[in-house]
């Protein structure tokens, strides 16, 4: 654990931001022995970054979420924004990468990073459950640029579908693949499909672990909880004669409970009693709770963790707009490697939806996200497209004498 601690604040961050004003080991199978690896020198960018984007974009959404219960997922909004920066050009494309912190990386290498590190998470520990599926629904007749879907699905194994965005039933078929892929704890995140809309990027992560060390049904219990406006009553789950990793500082105590094989891990920060969540929100950043990590010192004191489960829903437009990228939403957008047709400044982001999911209870914790983009066009009207949409009349001829064999109207379709 202290191995890596970079890498342990990122799986953590993955699945749960989890400042939330939210007796045995159990023996791992022999054969589940952690596949680990030295991270190269680009995979270790990589999670630097995204761990350092999990605290600007936490911070952000919590400016506007003042003792509310708040839990996102920077992985998924990375991993959804990523797929968009790889649709975008120019300044566009610039203001995704500094909003993400990718630096000097090339494109090849950022995508490449995002494949080994997802197959790094989801084969390193056989008892825990982690997913993430990306998704590109377009609407019929548009054709997606051939570097963009080549990218996508080479490096982020993203699905590629056109659907009639018309259709009543276009919401429901991307709903239900939302609903699938989170093991149906989101089940939608598509409320309605707008006639501007031409196409949406998805991520979906998953995640479900079971605690190295249970707490033990029997001793849950109904406790205290202080809100800091009042005290209300909730069931608090008891851990006695475990051992998991503690840091004790002038203005925190980090506890770092294992799932597994010992690889993923939840990491839980209280602040000291005369300061508040938000207070240490302030200053807290990846590369402290690294060292916090690295600090820490395995410890069997008992252990007193409230039984939550929480859903949230957030549009995250002005906070990406906050942290850099305000060009992608509007018209001086360049999205020209999306969609074949439209030019720089006809497309541009009307939504960055994130929902998520998390409950936490004796057993072990259960987490899910999803982020959905929307990208509009900005045109008029769409390139042009033929719809046989109102009454018509059909012929069936035979096309060397020229004689019509059959005619016909279509007045309403049966």
């Amino acid at each position: 654990m202290k191995k890596y601690p970079l890498l342990t604040a990122s799986l953590f961050l993955a699945i749960a931001s989890a400042l939330v004003s939210c007796n045995r080991e159990t023996a791992a199978p022999a054969d589940n022995t952690p596949d680990v690896r030295p991270l190269s020198a680009r995979e270790a960018q990589t999670i630097a970054t995204t761990n350092d984007f999990a605290f600007r974009l936490f911070k952000k959404v919590n400016e506007g979420a003042k003792g509310e219960n708040i839990f996102v997922s920077p992985f998924s909004v990375a991993t959804a924004l990523t797929m968009a920066y790889n649709g975008a050009a120019t300044t566009t494309k610039d203001q995704i990468r500094n909003t993400l912190g990718l630096g000097s990386l090339t494109d090849a290498e950022i995508n490449s990073s995002y494949q080994s590190l997802y197959e790094l998470l989801r084969g390193i520990d056989r008892t825990v459950t982690f997913t993430s599926a990306n998704s590109v629904w377009y609407r019929n007749p548009l054709q997606p640029q051939p570097d963009f879907v080549q990218t996508n699905r080479t490096y982020l194994n993203a699905e590629m579908k056109g659907l009639d965005f018309d259709s009543p039933s276009a919401k429901n078929t991307i709903n239900s693949w939302v609903n699938t892929q989170t093991n149906g704890r989101i089940p939608e995140v598509i409320n309605a499909l707008r006639p501007e809309h031409v196409m949406l990027l998805i991520n979906a992560v998953y995640f479900k672990g079971t605690w190295v060390y249970k707490f033990d049904k029997a001793k849950t219990a109904p406790g205290n909880f202080n809100t800091g406006s009042g005290v209300v009553q909730h069931p608090f789950m008891e851990l006695s004669g475990a051992k998991y990793l503690l840091h004790r500082g002038n203005s925190h105590t980090l506890v770092d409970l294992p799932y597994g094989n010992k690889q993923f891990s939840m990491t839980l920060i209280l602040p000291d009693p005369s300061g508040t969540a938000d207070d240490l929100l302030s200053t807290l950043s990846a590369a402290k709770v690294g060292e916090w990590l690295a600090a820490a010192d395995s410890s069997s004191l008992q252990l007193y963790l409230p039984k939550f489960k929480l859903e949230c829903e957030k549009n995250l437009n002005q906070t990406l707009k906050d942290l850099g990228m305000p060009e992608a939403f509007g018209g001086g957008a360049d999205f020209s490697g999306m969609i074949t047709s439209f030019r720089k400044g006809d497309l541009s982001i009307s939504e960055v939806k994130h929902k998520s999911f998390v409950e936490v209870d004796e057993e072990g914790a259960e987490a899910a996200a999803v982020t959905s983009i929307a990208v509009m066009t900005r045109v008029s009207e769409l390139p042009p497209s033929i719809r046989f949409d109102r009454p018509f009349v059909f012929l069936i001829r035979e096309k060397a004498s020229g004689a019509i064999l059959f005619m016909g109207k279509l007045a309403q379709p049966q």
